[in-house]
């Protein structure tokens, strides 16, 4: 048994719930099927190096996934040597097929065992994309040291100043990765953002968890399947190339990075809890000194710095979740790089 015409995307989407496993051989090595949305590719020669692939966590994000849907089709196909370790995730199939972010909870949210605190398919599915993880690291060859990567990908419906940014997962001492860095500017991303705490996203349990380096991946605008323009992601596409089949990362000086720290978040504390900021203001507006952000009738937000910027503003959720991250930016110099 195979993938039928190697569109791992149709046979997730046409079996969004689940899939029996199965696995057959390719040009340069072996596909395992281990679920729907679950693709798991092992080279024929043993490496060193084991990188996982999400996109569609968010299911109506469908530019990444018809990305990660291509890569695998050439690999499939042999127009693209695969030689090192490849897990492919598509990740909320059922709300992509609803061309919907989710159907009952943000699945990006509940990693690290939050899916414990809920019920219905996205904790289920959260789980299950955890298992899968944890099983792909440990089925290394354990011989020398082992690299592993996690790069989620995503778009947004907000437009951002920053088209393409990385959100860079907590790290105790604050101590990052050069050559990730520069892998990230090769690739098109133009801002990190510097998580303040641990999160229960995707890219931070496989960070926390599995020792990975791990970014979620903000590549954009959110459109429907078909209409995306793949052109937009040609950066991400040729260093992902090179990853897949030489096992070397591309690299860009650091000094197109613009960096981001995280001052706070800002949390909805009461139902009257707004935003002092228009629906279609972009990530990383920046603000002046003194201007009230966000206020409720229990509390009020004013900005404390000229520059002092806001990301991922939403009010449309429950009480006590995040209404946006409020970043400022930082001289590259003041990072602790290895």
């Amino acid at each position: 048994m195979t993938i039928l015409n190697n569109d791992f995307l149709a046979l997730t989407l046409a079996n969004p719930k689940e899939i029996s496993p199965f696995h057959f051989t390719f040009p340069s090595g072996t596909a395992f099927v281990e679920d729907t949305g679950i693709l798991r590719l092992e080279p024929t020669e043993a490496s060193s190096t084991s990188l996982v692939l999400s996109a569609g966590i968010h299911g109506n994000e469908t530019g990444p996934i018809e990305l990660l849907n291509n890569l695998v089709t050439s690999i499939l196909e042999g127009q693209l040597t695969l030689n090192i370790r490849l897990l492919v995730l598509i990740g909320n199939p059922i709300a992509a097929n609803c061309s919907k972010r989710f159907c009952e909870v943000n699945l990006n949210r509940l990693f690290s065992g939050a899916w414990q605190n809920y019920e219905g398919f996205e904790a289920d599915r959260a789980q299950q994309l955890e298992l899968a993880v944890s099983d792909f690291y440990q089925k290394e060859e354990q011989q020398g040291e082992q690299v592993r990567l996690h790069y989620d990908l995503h778009t947004a419906i907000r437009g951002s100043m920053h088209e393409k940014f990385v959100v860079h997962p907590f790290v105790e001492k604050a101590v990052y990765d050069k050559e990730q860095l520069a892998f990230l500017a090769s690739s098109g991303i133009e801002a990190v953002l510097l998580s303040h705490q641990p999160t229960t996203t995707f890219s931070y349990y496989s960070h926390a968890a599995h020792g990975a380096h791990a970014f979620t991946v903000e590549l954009g605008k959110v459109h429907p399947f078909g209409q995306n323009d793949l052109s937009r992601f040609d950066d991400l596409e040729r260093s992902l190339v090179l990853l897949l089949q030489e096992g070397v990362l591309a690299q860009k000086p650091l000094s197109t990075l613009q960096v981001f720290s995280v001052l706070e978040a800002l949390i909805k504390d009461d139902e009257s809890y707004e935003l002092s900021i228009a629906d279609d203001v972009k990530n990383f507006t920046q603000f002046e000194e003194g201007y009230v952000l966000a206020r409720s009738e229990k509390s009020q937000y004013q900005v404390e710095k000229n520059g002092d910027a806001i990301v991922f503003p939403n009010t449309n959720l429950p009480v006590g979740q995040r209404a946006g991250l409020m970043v400022r930016p930082i001289e590259l110099e003041a990072l602790q790089l290895v």
